[in-house]
């Protein structure tokens, strides 16, 4: 009788590994993250800026609201996050811009009431692309050591600010531009 438990303890844990990996699989857990090098470019963010204590709720409500905006046409573009390395503000506190990006600020005829645009420029592109659910993403920091990894075998130094670009597929893309 003793050995009847055994053996179907040991069925029931081979199952419970088995459904596991195949929802992690199923979930692109296994899929590779890799750093692209790409060209530099010029990228123009219409959005509104916070500096604040992170709280995810918050975070969570500026990105529905702009998301909103851009379903609605009140803004044009790819929904972007840019996150600033500021010391200054605290290890719990966030400084970042949330928007959307657009070709060229002249192709806006005018900014939306309460938004403001942000140009920047770059000579290098550090780039990941995650399509993995969010339950089995790596970390941003993970993403940021790769990237910051990527970087230093490039030669090249990081400007202290990265960005998100969110895709209507659900994946999004992290980059981090050289100076």
């Amino acid at each position: 009788m003793k050995r009847a438990k055994q053996f179907y303890l040991a069925v029931i844990v081979v199952c419970i590994v088995i459904i596991v990996w195949s929802v992690y699989y199923t979930l692109g857990g296994f899929d590779p993250v890799e750093v692209f090098v790409m060209e530099g470019k010029e990228r123009t963010v219409i959005g509104k800026e916070y500096i604040e204590r992170y709280n995810r709720e918050e975070w969570g409500s500026h990105i529905l609201e702009t998301k909103a905006a851009i379903d609605s046409g009140k803004l044009k573009g790819q929904l972007t996050i840019v996150y600033f390395d500021n010391k200054n503000i605290g290890k719990d506190s966030l400084h970042y811009f949330v928007g959307a990006s657009v070709e060229e600020i002249r192709d806006v005829l005018r900014l939306p009431a309460g938004y403001d645009y942000r140009e920047f420029r770059t000579s290098k592109v550090f780039k990941v692309f995650l399509t993995q659910h969010d339950l089995v993403k790596p970390s941003r920091d993970e993403v940021m050591s790769l990237m910051e990894v990527k970087a230093i075998e490039e030669g090249a130094v990081l400007q202290p600010l990265s960005f998100d670009l969110y895709y209507s597929d659900g994946s999004l893309s992290s980059e981090a531009w050289a100076r």
